[in-house]
């Protein structure tokens, strides 16, 4: 899509509309060009759950609707194929607004310098505390527990985790 940039606007718009009907919001929107085909991607997630497992039967009809929906938008005049998917289960937490909601989730954290003679922590993020602008994460460290406390401005990387 030549004019994917003046357009991804009106096009996110349209989404958040339809996609907040199935608890869907827009993690990310993408264009690329693959299988001989350009492609117009919405990663998405859940409203209230960012890392929650999403209903296929809610992404099938969520594409569906954004599909006719589109039909009509004069910004896409060119053929195109739309992919409505998961932006995933271990996907990176992008700021710290991604943080804070990741409270109670399994997540994995690095630091720009060490806690407790580690940089890299994977772990249940426990809280954000609004006052000292701290988040707290518990973790096993060699078969103990133990728990750490950092600022976001700490972060040089952070993703959700699974647990095995």
């Amino acid at each position: 899509m030549k004019n994917f940039a003046s357009i991804k606007d009106e096009i996110q718009k349209i989404a958040e509309s339809i996609l907040k009907e199935y608890n869907l919001q827009i993690y990310e929107i993408n264009n690329f060009f693959d299988f001989e085909s350009d492609v117009l991607q919405i990663l998405v997630e859940d409203i209230a759950e960012p890392n929650k497992a999403l209903d296929f039967d809610s992404i099938i009809s969520s594409n569906e609707k954004l599909s006719d929906a589109l039909e009509n938008f004069p910004g896409l005049s060119e053929p195109y194929m739309l992919e409505v998917a998961s932006a995933g289960i271990e996907k990176p937490i992008r700021n710290k607004d991604e943080l804070v909601k990741a409270v109670n989730s399994y997540i994995h954290v690095e630091l720009n310098q060490e806690k407790n003679a580690s940089s890299e922590i994977e772990g249940i993020l426990l809280d954000f505390d609004v006052n000292k602008d701290t988040f707290r994460i518990t973790y096993f460290l060699k078969g103990q527990k133990k728990k750490v406390d950092f600022k976001y401005e700490q972060v040089k990387f952070a993703r959700y985790a699974v647990k095995f």
